[in-house]
């Protein structure tokens, strides 16, 4: 069972769109990966049941049905809040036991973390980089493509190097239809200053939904990449806890 994380920068930079595409990436290179949100965050109700709108994406994108998140919950803000307001508490044992379970029954994984490093899980103080740190699986940060990507990007970077989780690459996302001068700098930059590989970038989509459902136009999406940064990173031996015995 392979296992990537992907986080990103902050909330809203385009992790479900990431997840997608990266899912279908790895299967167009024939690695059959399943996409994977264990925390959700303002849940919907869909066909009278609670449900993650991202799994709504990948299931939109893939026309099957995916894995249920293990927390739902109706109020969109930081899940440790979200879980006091209805009276659970959430338990990372939980979160790890189902990928474990499902690095059984899968080949692959992308496993989409709620929002950034520093989101608490619990009241604690217990953060997504701290359950990232212990799950030991190879991380893919989301960032923004236009301006004020540096900083953002390069202190994630530096917090996640810091606990010494493995960074398999940056996928950048370009969300407003920047200038590609300031891109095609902002990618160079971030790199020359941290070492980490571009993946590549995710391109402007005027409609992601018809995006998503089209697959040339997924296609289209991540032609460019650079599938040997994920081979690299998936052949690397970094083994997540869902390996170890």
């Amino acid at each position: 069972m392979s296992i990537l994380f992907i986080t990103g920068t902050d909330t809203d930079v385009g992790k479900t769109v990431a997840t997608v595409l990266l899912s279908d990436f790895l299967s167009e290179n024939g690695q059959q990966f399943v996409p994977f949100k264990p925390i959700q965050t303002g849940a919907v109700l869909h066909n009278e049941r609670l449900t993650a709108p991202d799994i709504m994406t990948y299931e939109l994108a893939s026309g099957r049905e995916q894995p249920i998140s293990d927390y739902l919950f109706p109020t969109p803000c930081s899940p440790h809040l979200a879980a006091r307001w209805e009276d659970i508490q959430i338990d990372t044992n939980r979160l790890t036991q189902t990928v474990k379970k499902l690095s059984e029954i899968f080949d692959g994984m992308v496993i989409e973390g709620a929002g950034g490093l520093y989101v608490p899980l619990t009241s604690e103080g217990y953060c997504m980089i701290d359950w990232m740190e212990e799950l030991k699986a190879p991380v893919i940060l989301v960032a923004r493509a236009g301006v004020g990507t540096i900083n953002h990007t390069l202190l994630s970077i530096e917090a996640m190097k810091a606990r010494g989780i493995r960074i398999a690459g940056i996928l950048f996302n370009d969300l407003a239809k920047d200038s590609s001068t300031i891109i095609k700098d902002n990618v160079e930059m971030i790199y020359k200053m941290s070492g980490v590989p571009v993946i590549g970038i995710i391109p402007y989509q005027k409609d992601m939904r018809e995006t998503l459902t089209s697959s040339g136009k997924k296609k289209t999406c991540y032609e460019e990449w650079d599938y040997s940064i994920l081979e690299e990173a998936l052949l690397s031996g970094c083994k997540s806890v869902a390996q170890e015995k």
